[in-house]
């Protein structure tokens, strides 16, 4: 099947796919096959841009060797996967639990029971998108009321995606609980957490959330 290209500015092209999982294959296919002139690719649920230094190659000639790039053509990296404990202490666990049905126990262990794959990384530096939650746990709508300030380290749910608030921010999403680790350092350029890596969240105590306070991820 013909891939989805289409021009993304002066200097990239943006890939559409039917599924994350063919986008990432395709994102993994062009890092391996590394066409001259691009300098990144960036993998963001069922799209892909590669981004292209236009000093380094003809973008009409890069054009045609991305069409002709196919999704199978590179091992799929499984990608890092980062254990997060968890304090499931949030202002929105009680309300969220029953929306859905159930006690806040079962939830907590719901959410912790999968590993997530990231889809996305945006809106803040190293704010992680990812999913997709178990069934049971879907569909929760955003606060009607955004806060004005989100803690960072805020562990989040909404409609089928969690994240993680890598810094203090407004925000909507619905707040089960928080991560004593800081899952970003802008000023040592320290963001390990890329689209395509995986997040397991594992429940912690206080105590264990205290000992561990600004720790890297």
């Amino acid at each position: 099947m013909p891939i989805d290209l289409v021009p993304m500015g002066d200097r990239a092209f943006l890939a559409r796919f039917g599924d994350e999982d063919e986008a990432r294959r395709w994102a993994e296919a062009v890092r391996s096959r590394r066409p001259p002139g691009v300098v990144d690719v960036v993998l963001a649920y069922r799209s892909v841009a590669a981004i292209a230094d236009p000093e380094l190659c003809d973008l009409d000639e890069l054009e045609a060797v991305l069409k002709a790039v196919a999704a199978g053509d590179a091992a799929v990296d499984p990608g890092a996967l980062h254990d997060v404990p968890v304090l499931y202490d949030g202002p929105d666990l009680a309300d969220a639990a029953a929306r859905l049905g159930m006690a806040p126990g079962e939830l907590i262990a719901r959410h912790a029971a999968v590993e997530y794959r990231v889809f996305a990384v945006g809106f803040l530096p190293g704010f992680p998108y990812a999913g997709y939650l178990p069934e049971g746990l879907r569909g929760l709508s955003r606060l009607e009321s955004p806060r004005t300030a989100v803690p960072a380290g805020s562990v989040a749910i909404v409609g089928r995606q969690t994240a993680i608030y890598p810094a203090a921010s407004p925000g909507g999403w619905r707040l089960l609980g928080r991560t004593p680790l800081r899952i970003v350092d802008p000023a040592a350029e320290y963001f390990p957490v890329r689209a395509g890596d995986r997040i397991r969240f594992l429940p912690v105590d206080r105590d264990e959330f205290e000992a561990r306070t600004d720790e890297r991820l």
